[in-house]
């Protein structure tokens, strides 16, 4: 026996309740992503002054755009930090790097690793591994196990910290 035809309203219901549903459901993450946006973005500003902070204690950092200046209270200048980012294995990796005045690499900072996966990636946090950039220009690094990806995103991300000082600073 055949099967018989739907009818419209048969086919119109539930596409509309859907897309009423689905129209609902957007427009309450939009709200939640307007509401919360702000909190997040002034979280994320607190955590690169914190590793500036780190990097530089008892600092005055002077906003210069693609990167900050730091003095000493007494006004001598004491290097530089920049901001960068790189892809590691789950998103972006965010670190600060703390430079002298020359261009050596003083410090880096891991502000940002939320994507990587926990106990592997996480590492490229741990001071051991940050140890290892403390000098001049870098090619390779020993990478932590099992977290290659992570550690080239901060071996990038610190690249590129060196290259706004060589493009911004040392010109």
């Amino acid at each position: 026996m055949p099967k018989p035809k739907p009818n419209l309203k048969e086919i119109l219901i539930p596409t509309v309740s859907l897309f009423v549903i689905c129209l609902v459901f957007t427009g309450a993450l939009a709200a939640v992503n307007a509401v919360t946006a702000g909190p997040i973005a002034a979280n994320m500003a607190g955590e690169a002054d914190t590793a500036r902070q780190v990097i530089f204690p008892d600092a005055r950092f002077v906003d210069n755009g693609a990167y900050f200046t730091a003095y000493a209270q007494n006004g001598a200048l004491l290097g530089y930090c920049m901001e960068t980012g790189a892809q590691g294995y789950g998103g972006l990796i965010e670190v600060a790097v703390g430079l002298d005045p020359e261009g050596n690499v003083l410090r880096v900072q891991v502000v940002n690793c939320d994507g990587e996966t926990p106990g592997l990636g996480t590492k490229v946090k741990d001071e051991v591994f940050l140890q290892q950039f403390i000098g001049g220009g870098l090619n390779a690094i020993d990478g932590i196990a099992s977290a290659t990806y992570s550690s080239q995103g901060v071996l990038e991300a610190v690249n590129k910290a060196l290259e706004i000082y060589q493009r911004e600073v040392a010109q």
